[in-house]
């Protein structure tokens, strides 16, 4: 009955053991093509797709299984190649390494090894070199150590580190004539000299932090000459000078007090200048609102000009009271004496101190143009009762006092012509009986 069973269940998996089997065939057929054309990568990810799928289904085909781990050895040394061609030795290296723990015995291991550590070694060396070059000795230094981690005996990485015994040990001598020098200068307030000779050291000498400490303080008294120079350029109101001697002090001191805030004010002070320029522009062109305008947004910005935009206010004043004074003396002159006495109040209200003789004039055109008034009214009384002749005589006086006003020389020129002696009749002619002009 066992045996029964036992046939029973092996017939009932022959088909899936012989479709496993084929599609074993197919999967090293396909490995092997892509092994021909050594394309070792694609050998081994198809057989690994094919490997992980019968590892799952808890069965892995012998052949299948060895085929593997043949390809994957040699994925490993043709990628670590691959790496090694294009410069990423690191990765070389991380291949190499998986590829010890697989097969240690591959004849291919010790030469590839070789070669990514002598690459790496080398181009470590190459940095160092650029560094040594720009005189970061600190740096060569430092690359040197790490090629020799890599390649214990490089020869390069050797060299390299003679040379930068050789140059520092050079650079030591000068590093101190430099420090030196500097020290000499300082006394002298020779600041910039100072700050040259101490940057000499530290180039020469990295590691003097006295060199360094000699220019900081070189740095700071300059940004201080330079902050004294800007507060002499405020004085004069050359804002722009100033800024740029607060910039200067700014690049050698970053974080010297009030600093920052100088330089706001400074940029706020410009800005104030070409408002105070266009004010004056405006004032020009007589756009006087304008003017106040820009004047009163320059004396919020400014903190050193506002005497002088105060001044410039009260000249736009009188500026705009001059033109003002000269547009009512027009409207005079034209004999428009009521808009002229309006014009020269208005001046009068605004500015009550005075600006010329507009008072003088208020009260003279009132004289004018109340007497004009007066004669007015005892004309239309005089005309109204039919006393023309003085109705005429009192629009004459009126057109004395404020000449053109109302039509007032329509008026006279009416009672002219009615008051005018009318032209005598002419005497009739003699007749005949019959109708006809009697003759000689």
């Amino acid at each position: 009955m066992a045996t029964g069973c036992f046939v029973m269940n092996l017939l009932r998996l022959l088909p899936v053991l012989l479709l496993t089997a084929c599609a074993t065939r197919s999967v090293l057929v396909q490995s092997a093509r892509h092994t021909k054309l050594g394309e070792y990568q694609l050998a081994y990810q198809v057989l690994d797709d094919a490997f992980r799928a019968q590892q799952a289904a808890g069965s892995v085909d012998a052949e299948l299984e060895a085929a593997h781990r043949t390809a994957r050895i040699e994925c490993l040394r043709s990628r670590a190649q691959e790496h090694i061609f294009q410069e990423r030795e690191g990765r070389a290296l991380v291949d190499l390494e998986e590829l010890r723990g697989i097969a240690p015995d591959h004849p291919d291991l010790p030469g590839l090894v070789a070669r990514a550590k002598d690459k790496k070694a080398k181009r470590i060396v190459g940095k160092g070199d650029d560094m040594f070059v720009r005189k970061d000795f600190a740096g060569a230094t430092q690359c040197y150590l790490e090629a020799m981690t890599v390649v214990t005996d490089l020869e390069e990485a050797r060299v390299g580190l003679a040379n930068v015994k050789a140059a520092t040990a050079r650079m030591s001598q000068r590093a101190q004539e430099e420090f030196l020098d500097a020290v000499r200068k300082l006394p002298e307030f020779r600041n910039h000299e100072v700050q040259w000779h101490a940057a000499n050291v530290r180039f020469y000498a990295p590691e003097r932090d006295e060199a360094k400490e000699l220019e900081s303080r070189a740095k700071r008294e300059s940004a201080q000459q330079a902050v004294a120079r800007a507060k002499e350029c405020e004085l004069a109101r050359l804002f722009g000078a100033a800024l740029r001697e607060y910039m200067v002090a700014q690049k050698l001191v970053p974080d010297l007090p009030g600093l920052r805030e100088s330089i706001a004010q400074m940029d706020r002070e410009l800005q104030a200048a070409v408002l105070i320029d266009k004010a004056q522009k405006s004032m020009r062109a007589q756009q006087f609102d304008l003017a106040r305008e820009q004047l009163g947004k320059a004396f919020e910005l400014s903190v050193m000009a506002r005497n002088d935009i105060g001044d410039l206010v009260q000249v736009t004043r009188k500026l705009e009271g001059e033109a003002r004074y000269k547009a009512a003396r027009d409207l005079e002159v034209l004999g428009k004496k009521s808009e002229a006495l309006a014009a020269y109040e208005a001046l009068v209200k605004d500015l009550p101190n005075g600006l010329t003789d507009e008072k003088a004039r208020c009260d003279s055109l009132r004289v004018d143009i109340d007497g004009a008034q007066k004669a007015w009214a005892e004309a239309e009384a005089a005309e109204a009762a039919g006393d023309q002749p003085k109705a005429l005589e009192a629009y004459i006086e009126s057109e004395r006092f404020y000449a053109g006003w109302k039509d007032g020389k329509a008026r006279i020129a009416r009672l002219r012509a009615a008051l005018a002696p009318k032209p005598a009749d002419p005497a009739p002619a003699a007749t005949t009986g019959n109708g006809g002009t009697s003759g000689s």
